[in-house]
C-alpha cells in the first residue's frame, strides 16, 4: 500500500478547469528562456491553471502548455528544473491523466573529451546514480524505451538531424560535481552528467509510460576544467525540432497501429 497516491492528490485539483486530456507530452527540464524557446517551436500555448505538482501558474511564467500534433493533444510543461524528485511525480501524475508518450528536452554536461558542446544527444542508457531512480529499480542502468528508440532510428533516415547515443549519469549535487566523481562515472561508461534522465527513464517504466530524453550538451567538464554554458538558444531550438519529429513519428505510427491513418 502506497500511502500517497497520484489519484488521492489529483482528486479535487482542477475544480472548474478542464483536467487534460493528453496522449502526449513534452517535459522541457530547460530555464525560463529556453522553455519559452521550446514552447514558440512547438506553438504550445498557457492553459493558465495549475496542472502537476509544485508547478503553480503565475501569468508572467506559465508551466502548463498545450498544442497539437494533428488530432492529437500533447502538454508541454515548462521548468521542469528540480531533478530527480520533481521528475518522478511528473511522470507519475501524467501517467495517471493517461498520458502514453512523454519526450524530455534537456541539456547535460559532457564528460567525455570526444563529446563537444552543442553536440545534439540521446540518452539510451542512464546510470542510477541518484537517490530517486532506487525508489523504481534494483538495477545499476535504466534505458530508453524501444520504441520510442526505434521511431527516432526512422526518424534520422530522413531528417537532417543526426543524435549522438550517449550514456547519462544523474547528479544530485550540482556543486560537488568534484574531478574524483567524475572520473568514477566516467569509469562505469557514463558520457554525460545531468540531474533527470535516470528517475526520468526509471518512473516511466514502472507507469508503463514510453519516454525518451533527447537535448544537447550544454558545457563541459574535461581535463580538469570547465567549460561554461553559454549562447544555447541554436542548441535548444534544434532539440526542440528533434523532439518534434520523434513526437509525430510516434503519433503517426500509434494511428496506424489503431487503423486510423
Amino acid at each position: 500500500m502506497r500511502y500517497i497516491t497520484p489519484e488521492a492528490i489529483m482528486r479535487s485539483r482542477f475544480g472548474d478547469n478542464a483536467r487534460p486530456q493528453w496522449d502526449a507530452a513534452v517535459l522541457c527540464f530547460r530555464s525560463h528562456e529556453g522553455s519559452r524557446l521550446v514552447a514558440q517551436m512547438l506553438g504550445a500555448k498557457p492553459l493558465g491553471y495549475k496542472v502537476l505538482w509544485g508547478m503553480d501558474e503565475v501569468p508572467a511564467y506559465p508551466l502548463a502548455h498545450e498544442f497539437a500534433v494533428g488530432k492529437a493533444r500533447v502538454g508541454l510543461i515548462a521548468r521542469c528544473l528540480w531533478g530527480g524528485p520533481q521528475t518522478a511525480v511528473l511522470v507519475e501524475e501524467l501517467a495517471y491523466l493517461g498520458v502514453r508518450h512523454l519526450i524530455g528536452i534537456g541539456a547535460a554536461g559532457s564528460i567525455a573529451a570526444d563529446l563537444p558542446r552543442g553536440t545534439q544527444i540521446v540518452a539510451t542508457a542512464a546510470l542510477t546514480t541518484d537517490g530517486t531512480s532506487r525508489a523504481y529499480t534494483d538495477g545499476t542502468e535504466v534505458h530508453v524505451n524501444p520504441a520510442i528508440y526505434a521511431a527516432i532510428q526512422r526518424v534520422e533516415r530522413v531528417r537532417p538531424w543526426r543524435l549522438r547515443a550517449v550514456k547519462v549519469a544523474t547528479i544530485d549535487a550540482i556543486y560537488r560535481e568534484t574531478d574524483t566523481l567524475i572520473q568514477a562515472l566516467a569509469g562505469r561508461g557514463a558520457e554525460t552528467v545531468n540531474m533527470e534522465v535516470t528517475p526520468f527513464y526509471a518512473a516511466s517504466a514502472v507507469c508503463g509510460v514510453e519516454s525518451v530524453w533527447i537535448g544537447h550538451v550544454s558545457d563541459c567538464l574535461v581535463n580538469h576544467t570547465w567549460e561554461s554554458w553559454d549562447n544555447l538558444e541554436q542548441m535548444t531550438a534544434q532539440s526542440a525540432q528533434i523532439g518534434l519529429d520523434v513526437l509525430e513519428e510516434l503519433l503517426r505510427q500509434e494511428r496506424i497501429a489503431g487503423g486510423n491513418v
